[in-house]
């Protein structure tokens, strides 16, 4: 591999990283995914733990 493929790859796999680790981040805070009402969903107790 030379240079430029390289640095390619890295900033490829950062940007990666990144966007798993805000996921992570944001469902960890309890941010993100769902912004309705879940009174309906099948999955509410799921992904809003009292």
């Amino acid at each position: 591999m030379n240079l430029p493929t390289l640095i390619g790859i890295l900033i490829i796999v950062a940007v990666v990283a990144a966007i798993v680790a805000t996921g992570v981040w944001n469902k960890k805070h309890h941010k993100g995914g769902c912004g309705c009402g879940c009174d309906h969903c099948p999955n509410g107790g799921a992904c809003h733990t009292k």
